[in-house]
């Protein structure tokens, strides 16, 4: 499996935000032993955009034993597909780096999933932030050879797959493993940032990459 860690320094909504801290370590030295944490045969990228100020994560990357690389900066859909054409995997995880609280249990139920159907994409339902999309490397390549991708996809990459009818997908269920998927936790404005502290302060047993049932009781916390 090829994992993809995608990333870039100057977001717009809230610049910087891979450095902000999550139980001592930056979110995306934590996003570095999420895919570093999965039990299978991986590489792993950190795939970010072409702006200098970019460069300023490489050795925190890096040192995390994870490969640094530059391409695209507003164009994401072109950034994935020269790193998938480097490397000669069957399949490759998309992890967004602002979803902090991805799951590894997730991400391999769904990919023993999309490997007993043989299917050429898979995602849990609505589209969670606590797992990843997993996408066939041959389909996203033959596809990007042949059609130009939409507006949408070149920001959010799986945008065109994700509504082609005709791929064969599995979609897991919105309750997968009894997690709330509806309701997801990501990193994207300051109030973002506010509740992230907050969960770092009701729920310690968050710290630790595989912490689902920790992350079952967050839904209390909403409620209140």
């Amino acid at each position: 499996m090829l994992v993809i860690l995608q990333g870039r320094l100057l977001s717009t909504r809230l610049p910087c935000k891979g450095f902000l801290p999550f139980f001592q370590q930056t979110v995306w030295e934590r996003m570095c032993d999420i895919a570093a944490d999965l039990k299978f045969d991986k590489d792993i990228v950190f795939a970010s955009g072409d702006n200098p100020a970019n460069l300023v994560a490489k050795k925190m990357i890096t040192d995390k034993g994870v490969n640094f690389f530059i391409g695209d900066e507003n164009n994401v859909f072109q950034r994935f597909y020269d790193v998938v054409k480097s490397y000669n995997h069957e399949y490759f995880l998309r992890l967004t780096c602002d979803n902090y609280l991805i799951q590894p249990d997730l991400i391999e139920a769904l990919f023993k999933e999309v490997l007993r159907t043989k299917s050429d994409y898979g995602y849990i339902a609505p589209l969670s932030h606590f797992s990843g999309e997993i996408i066939s490397s041959r389909m996203f390549l033959d596809r990007a050879s042949k059609s130009l991708p939409s507006e949408q996809a070149r920001e959010h990459v799986t945008w065109d797959i994700r509504n082609d009818r005709s791929l064969k997908s599995v979609i897991l269920p919105d309750d997968f493993m009894s997690v709330d998927h509806i309701n997801g936790v990501t990193l994207d404005t300051a109030q973002d940032f506010v509740f992230m502290k907050e969960l770092e302060s009701r729920f310690p047993g968050l710290e630790k990459i595989r912490c689902l049932d920790e992350l079952r009781k967050i839904s209390l916390l909403r409620s209140e």
